[in-house]
């Protein structure tokens, strides 16, 4: 879903960036997915009656989209300089932070003013802004742009780290999954860590929130073609393995809720342990889909490959539709109507807005990608322009 972060295909200039390796379209499918699980989780989340025990089982489930997309940030950003390196650091940052900082503070604009924060007086307006652009707090998406910002930072230390402990990886990977296992621990415990203690009461925003699973991305995309190998070669073990991680995720649901009376908002959270396991489950599953998809000559693969282009910029733009659409049905009285229906009925519902919305933003990023505005709000250079 970052920006820029299909691996290019274009010639390097003698400072710009390396050669990257070839397209993945196995790639373009697990992003495409994923965008459909953010979409889900926010609209299933804000449905009318708010959070019960018809969406709260499928929101524990939802909720691996963010971690699925660290996953991925971190696998095709090694795997675009896997064996080298940009030839100067300070271009690779460049480049990096114009494709995000941009969107960022222009949708932190967007979201900010299409809020419920009034805007006057301008000196408490203005002090309110900028604190959402150093928390992300003017829409409650735009912690990722953050996040990613900082994966770009600590970009060239996990390229040593993933070549320093190259014939070491397994190791790795169980340090990266103790660490990501205890952090979620932690934060669903409410545990007091001294200095941390504020960090683990909003992680969202920050690095260390996610670290293990940057790491495991990294350590994928360093054995790409073999783990796409494994994964097409036993692509069922892998789709039953995410059935019962899946599974675990939904009992631990109801045992918070029902066993141990959690509501059921904070018994379908997203930093819980099952979580990791879920998100790893489900990214390996897409995975298996995308490389199943490419061996079969990946039909269809110029609609995907849009979709994937746009990825982005319908992450960024979908929050905003969805509000409009809760407005206009708070106004027509729908939202009244919909809060004296079953739960289940709703949720039902919910889920058929999903594609409607992926698809309108969908349409809007292809029509942004052919204006000057593209690379501001979708952090993509104009279609048809150079570089």
């Amino acid at each position: 879903m970052a920006p820029g972060g299909r691996p290019a295909t274009r010639a390097s200039t003698p400072h710009d960036e390396p050669r990257a390796p070839a397209h993945l379209d196995a790639v373009d499918v697990v992003r495409v997915l994923t965008v459909a699980l953010v979409i889900a989780v926010h609209v299933l989340a804000q449905q009318p009656g708010g959070v019960t025990w018809s969406n709260g089982a499928p929101l524990i489930v939802l909720h691996v989209s963010r971690e699925v997309f660290f996953l991925l940030t971190a696998f095709v950003l090694v795997y675009s300089y896997r064996g080298r390196a940009p030839s100067r650091w300070s271009t690779f940052w460049r480049k990096r932070y114009l494709l995000v900082c941009a969107p960022y503070v222009v949708w932190s604009v967007v979201y900010f003013l299409a809020g419920d924060e009034p805007l006057r007086p301008v000196g408490h307006a203005l002090s309110g802004f900028a604190n959402d652009l150093l928390t992300g707090g003017a829409g409650y998406h735009l912690y990722f742009l953050l996040v990613t910002m900082q994966v770009y930072l600590v970009f060239p230390l996990l390229r040593r780290l993933l070549a320093a402990t190259r014939g070491r990886h397994g190791w790795l990977l169980t340090g990266a999954a103790v660490y990501q296992l205890g952090y979620y621990t932690a934060v669903q415990q409410g545990s007091a860590l001294g200095v941390l203690t504020g960090r683990l009461a909003d992680p969202s925003a920050y690095l260390p929130s996610y670290l293990g699973f940057i790491v495991a991305g990294g350590v994928a995309a360093w054995h790409a073609e073999t783990l796409m190998r494994w994964t097409l070669e036993r692509a069922w073990w892998v789709f039953a393995g995410c059935a019962l991680a899946l599974a675990a995720g939904v009992a631990v649901f109801f045992v918070q809720a029902a066993g141990l009376g959690q509501p059921p908002l904070v018994a379908g959270t997203v930093f819980q342990p099952v979580v990791v396991v879920e998100s790893v489950a489900v990214a390996w599953a897409f995975l298996a889909c995308g490389v199943a998809w490419q061996r079969r000559s990946a039909p269809g693969r110029r609609l995907v490959r849009s979709a994937s282009d746009a990825s982005f910029g319908v992450y960024l733009a979908h929050p905003l539709l969805l509000q409009g659409l809760l407005a206009v049905c708070a106004a027509t009285g729908l939202t009244a109507v919909a809060q004296r229906q079953p739960s289940v009925l709703v949720t039902a519902v919910a889920v058929a807005v999903v594609p409607l919305i992926y698809l309108a933003c969908w349409s809007a990023v292809a029509v942004t990608l052919r204006t000057p505005l593209s690379l501001a709000l979708i952090g993509r250079l104009r279609r048809g322009t150079a570089g």
